[in-house]
């Protein structure tokens, strides 16, 4: 039997609370990148995991976007950054 859910994309409703992890170096790099480029929105920051170096922090950033084209621009802004190295 073949399982063609895998082939469907999730539906999601707009506007939602959105959350991208984000992976960088710096702490203050990241919370800065990250208000410059959510700008007048409000979004939570929370710290999530240090990699076991110590190298890498990451956070979870909650946001509530209107529609998949804001949600991409974010995505977009967040990974070109040169502070965030990750953005899941």
């Amino acid at each position: 039997m073949i399982d063609n859910r895998d082939s469907e994309e999730a539906s999601v409703d707009y506007p939602c609370e959105w959350v991208y992890k984000v992976i960088g170096h710096n702490k203050e790099t990241v919370h800065n990148a990250i208000a410059g480029i959510i700008q007048d929105r409000e979004y939570q920051i929370n710290d999530s995991n240090a990699s076991k170096t110590g190298k890498y922090l990451s956070f979870n950033v909650a946001v509530t976007v209107d529609d998949e084209a804001g949600r991409n621009k974010i995505y977009q802004a967040l990974k070109e950054h040169d502070g965030i190295k990750f953005v899941f």
